[in-house]
């Protein structure tokens, strides 16, 4: 004979029992899809900040060569060859050499800025007829660059870059969320301490815009949202001259 107060109370303790568990799928469900999400958050924020990073080294870079690029063109604006320079063999000027490396007649002015520093540019009044990629500004401020990827000078495409249109008249606040200042520094110390053989000391900063990082117009210091490359630059080609 079957006892129906049993069956009940077995009844009712399945019943429980179902309830519990699915709760606790639901509990487990929601943490997982949590956890998942907050993931998804995570490396999404890293890879944009990652990328932005490698922008900011890749302009920073871009700036260094620039200003390499400068002095190498002063070389080749510098004719002729000094033949009056220091000699420090016989501590007389009987040697060859690029005296004016740093500002020649028709060259790049990349002499020590007192206090200020570079913006690079594209020089939009000659841009038609010359583009001017390197050309640059002293200034205290105007470090923001902007960026159109469809932007054209005449018949020159400069699509991709990140610069400033009018190199005269740039304003800080650029189109993109990156800024980036040049430092150029003469180093007069040691075996430099002669005018004509004086390291330039080049210092590229890049910083940018983030969600933890508020926009500044001006070097915010090292920190998350900012790189700057430093590089030596000497007049080696001095060395390379025969007496």
């Amino acid at each position: 004979m079957i006892n129906m107060d049993i069956l009940k109370e077995n009844k009712a303790s399945l019943s429980g029992q179902t309830l519990i568990e699915t709760l606790a799928a639901i509990f487990i469900l929601v943490m997982g899809v949590t956890a998942a999400t907050g993931l998804a958050i995570y490396a999404f924020n890293s890879s944009t900040s990652i990328t932005k990073q490698i922008i900011a080294t890749g302009l920073a870079r871009e700036g260094v060569e620039a200003v390499k690029n400068m002095r190498d063109t002063n070389w080749l604006k510098q004719s002729p060859i000094d033949t009056d320079c220091y000699n420090y063999e016989t501590a007389a000027t009987d040697v060859n050499c690029y005296k004016d490396w740093l500002n020649p007649t028709g060259g790049f002015n990349i002499s020590n800025p007192p206090a200020v520093g570079l913006r690079l540019g594209i020089d939009s009044a000659s841009a038609a007829t010359s583009p001017i990629v390197w050309a640059y500004f002293r200034t205290n401020s105007n470090w923001g660059l902007d960026f159109d990827p469809g932007a054209n000078m005449g018949a020159v495409s400069f699509n991709g870059f990140y610069k400033i249109s009018d190199i005269s008249n740039g304003v800080a606040n650029g189109s993109s969320e990156y800024y980036r200042q040049i430092l150029l520094t003469e180093d007069s110390s040691g075996i430099y301490n002669h005018s004509e053989y004086h390291r330039l000391i080049v210092e590229s900063r890049v910083w940018w815009t983030d969600k933890k990082c508020p926009k500044s117009t001006s070097w915010p210091g090292l920190g998350k949202c900012s790189v700057s490359l430093i590089t030596n630059l000497t007049n080696w080609k001095n060395y390379q001259l025969t007496q």
